[in-house]
């Protein structure tokens, strides 16, 4: 039982840790190549972004392909009462987000999360991209990194729920860190976190944070192309 512990808990702490890898040598092929990345155009970014990402997906896929077979059989088969009885928790996190979001405005106008102001600015110039990436590959990577990934660390579900939540909001501030209000932006970032790490706990199967970020982030998107092509 301590070896398949600790197994675990090396695959958890790999996997975690291939995250950040891939996110700091994602364009390393380019340079081992000559080919410089701020050159290439747009269209030629976005189609070598989304390979690099869909490859990096394939390669956790292949890391939990039992658990993702199994998980995904079940979800399939009970997908009634999973929405059901999750669909109410993505709500809580909604609200939650828009009170804490409301909160920090009120206590400090006209502030903007530094990835917030990315994110807009990333989507002006590649909606494509920013649509495909946000809304169907982010499900999938940030779910099995920071929800199965973590799993294998922390098994007590506390600890579980409080370092997965605050992990992955952390990261969407510290990587566009710019000034301490941005700091403050941890707090609705990682409410997300939370319920969907808490959504894995109740379900045991990852597909129910995975459709709830799906959800999430197609409402977000949804918002962010109103608001930009609309208003």
């Amino acid at each position: 039982m301590k070896n398949k512990n600790l197994k675990e808990m090396l695959i958890g702490i790999g996997v975690v840790l291939s995250y950040f890898i891939y996110s700091y040598f994602q364009i390393v092929p380019l340079t081992l190549v000559g080919i410089d990345y701020n050159s290439l155009s747009i269209s030629n970014k976005v189609i070598y972004l989304l390979i690099t990402e869909f490859i990096y997906l394939i390669i956790l896929f292949v890391i939990f392909k039992k658990t993702f077979q199994k998980h995904f059989k079940k979800f399939k088969d009970n997908f009634k009462n999973y929405f059901k009885n999750y669909m109410q928790y993505w709500a809580l996190a909604f609200s939650l987000m828009l009170i804490s979001n409301f909160i920090i405005l009120s206590l400090f106008p006209n502030s903007v999360a530094t990835n917030q102001e990315i994110v807009t600015y990333n989507f002006m110039v590649a909606p494509a991209y920013m649509s495909i990436s946000a809304v169907i590959f982010a499900p999938f990577l940030e779910e099995t990194i920071f929800r199965l990934g973590f799993r294998k660390i922390f098994k007590n579900d506390i600890l579980f729920i409080i370092m997965s939540g605050l992990v992955f909001g952390g990261l969407h501030v510290i990587n566009s860190f710019e000034n301490l209000v941005d700091l403050i932006y941890i707090i609705p970032y990682s409410i997300p976190g939370f319920v969907f790490a808490y959504t894995l706990v109740k379900s045991k199967n990852i597909f129910v944070p995975i459709g709830l970020h799906f959800f999430h982030n197609g409402i977000m998107m949804t918002i962010q192309m109103v608001l930009l092509f609309f208003l």
